[in-house]
């Protein structure tokens, strides 16, 4: 199935985190990931990475994470070397004063930094199976996106295939009818030079034969006309790209130039210059497939 490389596609997850991810994708030569992840889930990067590797084989794209969560399990850390150091000052202060009372345990409990809460995270791959559902939600719709601007740019090129296709046979039927043609001004050009001389048949076929084996464009037109339906097919290939069908077209433009060159022919070369006009537009589309 024939892709574009422009798209958009939004993913969203459920659970202890709520994952949130939007993936936009344009034009590029190769594939290019750009992963906007929060600091603290660096580590995730390249799963999500891989993730898209897997799904995409080239343009430039970019994944945009965020997350959001209600509630999460607290863990309550102690510090005891600031305990320790609050409580070595009490004594101290106490020894200063001549204070007879004890250090209590609830008079350490007040003092600042020496319990920590930290929020209880999910382990990494709890997150990563959420994180994964979101991303995959959003992988998919831009996938949908790219098959459908695909299959618009298909048509488009598929239209001027057919343009192409019916000015080569516009070229073939004019190419056979040209050796004719030739012979006859031959034959009349002979005759009004030298009227009273007779015409060697012999010689004139000779020239004839000349001519047509310099113009002969049969066998760019065989390859141009096998192109073309190697192109047309491509949408059923498995291993369809659009490198793939710039190649072809390529091929395409320079039988078609070998053709112009060989023929001396005004209509030939007209015709000529019509298919490359639409090899040339079709290019261009090439470079928005994936």
């Amino acid at each position: 199935m024939i892709r574009s490389m422009t798209g958009y596609g939004r993913g969203k997850s459920s659970g202890k985190i709520c994952w949130e991810v939007e993936v936009k994708s344009v034009n590029h030569r190769f594939l290019e990931i750009n992963v906007k992840l929060p600091r603290q889930w660096i580590f995730l990067e390249e799963k999500v990475r891989n993730f898209v590797k897997e799904h995409i084989r080239r343009g430039r794209i970019d994944v945009f994470i965020n997350y959001s969560y209600e509630t999460l399990p607290v863990d309550i850390k102690i510090d005891k070397s600031v305990a320790e150091s609050y409580y070595k000052k009490l004594v101290e202060l106490k020894e200063q004063i001549g204070f007879e009372g004890s250090i209590s345990l609830s008079l350490l409990s007040m003092m600042p930094d020496i319990f920590k809460t930290e929020q209880q995270f999910p382990e990494e791959e709890e997150m990563w199976t959420g994180l994964k559902e979101a991303l995959e939600e959003a992988i998919d719709g831009l996938i949908d996106m790219r098959t459908k601007e695909g299959i618009n740019l298909w048509q488009d090129i598929s239209s001027r295939l057919d343009i192409i296709q019916s000015r080569v046979e516009t070229i073939k039927a004019r190419a056979d009818a040209l050796i004719d043609e030739y012979r006859k001004k031959l034959r009349d050009k002979v005759k009004r030079i030298a009227e009273d001389i007779e015409l060697n048949e012999e010689r004139l076929e000779a020239e004839v034969v000349i001519f047509a084996e310099r113009s002969d464009i049969s066998e760019e037109i065989v390859r141009i006309e096998s192109h073309l339906a190697q192109f047309k097919a491509m949408p059923d290939s498995k291993d369809v790209s659009g490198k793939k069908m710039d190649f072809i077209a390529q091929e395409i433009f320079r039988e078609i130039n070998t053709v112009a060159s060989k023929s001396p022919d005004y209509m030939i070369a007209k015709e000529v210059i019509e298919i490359k006009t639409e090899l040339e537009k079709i290019r261009e589309q090439l470079q928005n497939i994936e």
